[in-house]
């Protein structure tokens, strides 16, 4: 079973993936793919899971490696770091880590003993001495091809006899200082912040689906306490407005319904008023409206019939005006003829009393 990466920059480019499980052992092989100055580079590859970090030396060639026996059900970070090691100065590359989800197998039964991966500053020292014995069947040209030799074979054995025929060339493996600055770039800054824990069985035993649930746990216990938070307020607030009645039992008894009918009871009672004269208005009936509902409309009939006959009118009352005119008119003449005769009769009057007198 294999992935397959691209490593590029610094990002790490998943090509071929299948499933993980746990409990597997040199079994799931990671083989990379480097770009760039990548291929110069003394590469290791990182494995880190909780507070655990497991990293395993590809040197300058090589470029595939076994995930790491130690690993679990869970989530794994994976990245790649590497050191130009022909530099001046100190050069080193590093990558974003992926994420790799192992899932639990099925594997039931005792444990057989795994291998623990040696930590990188053991695995130097034996790329050393591998190198120095050609072990794993490999010549020792092919192990210097492997830490960085360009050439054939025949120009790598002319090499081991030195510039003097007699020192070998050894500028093709890799110096004690090259090793004394990985293992205090690489190796120390690990050694310092390793670190164990009492209840490691414990923490090993958190999934990303575990954490998944006590965040939402945590989020229910955020909402509760907000929740319990308003309770209390409300709780302060009618405990500073409560109250006793002594009359209970009878305000218990009043219901919605009965609020209503007070309600529109008082409606009717904001209206309520008395009459002085209510014996009158009781006596009116529709008899009386209709009847005055006609005079009204005759009234009205009537004013439209004296607007229509007003010039009439004016000129009947200016007619009018004239005749009286006239009749004061001959009133005063009549006066004048009354005064003239009463004047006749007066002098008349007073002969009949000579006549009287005489005659007496």
């Amino acid at each position: 079973m294999m992935w397959k990466f691209l490593v590029k920059n610094q990002s790490i480019e998943i090509v071929e993936r299948e499933i993980l499980a746990d409990h597997q052992i040199q079994y799931v092989q990671f083989k990379f793919t480097f770009d760039g100055d990548w291929k110069h580079f003394h590469k290791v590859v990182q494995f880190s899971q909780c507070d655990e970090v497991y990293s395993i030396a590809l040197g300058v060639d090589g470029t595939s490696c076994y995930l790491p026996a130690e690993l679990h059900a869970g989530a794994a970070k994976m990245a790649v770091f590497g050191y130009n090691m022909e530099s001046d100065t100190t050069v080193r590359a590093t990558t974003v880590p992926v994420t790799l989800n192992i899932r639990e197998s099925g594997f039931e039964g005792d444990d057989p003993p795994i291998p623990p991966t040696p930590d990188l500053y053991t695995q130097l020292l034996k790329r050393i001495e591998d190198a120095e014995h050609g072990l794993d069947g490999k010549s020792a040209y092919e192990i210097a091809v492997e830490h960085g030799y360009v050439g054939t074979e025949e120009e790598w054995l002319a090499s081991l006899h030195g510039k003097d025929g007699i020192t070998p060339d050894m500028s093709e493996y890799p110096k004690t200082s090259e090793v004394t600055s990985i293992v205090e770039t690489v190796i120390a800054p690990m050694a310092a912040d390793a670190h164990t824990h009492d209840n490691k069985a414990a923490l090993d035993s958190l999934t990303p689906e575990l954490f998944t649930e006590l965040y939402e746990l945590q989020q229910f216990e955020d909402q509760t306490k907000e929740s319990l938070h308003t309770l209390k307020e409300s709780v302060d607030n009618f405990s500073n407005t409560a109250h006793t009645h002594e009359n209970k039992a009878v305000l218990d008894k009043i219901t919605q319904e009965m609020l209503d009918d007070m309600a529109s009871i008082a409606t009717v009672v904001g209206q309520a008023h008395t009459h002085h004269n209510l014996s009158t208005l009781n006596g009116i009936t529709d008899s009386h409206v209709t009847r005055w509902n006609e005079a009204y409309t005759t009234a009205m009939d009537l004013t439209e019939r004296v607007g229509v006959n007003e010039g009439v009118f004016e000129r009947f009352k200016t007619e009018i005006l004239y005749d009286m005119e006239g009749a004061k008119t001959s009133i005063t003449e009549i006066s004048t003829h009354l005064a003239a005769v009463e004047e006749a009769l007066s002098g008349v009057e007073t002969a009949l009393a000579d006549i009287v007198e005489v005659t007496a």
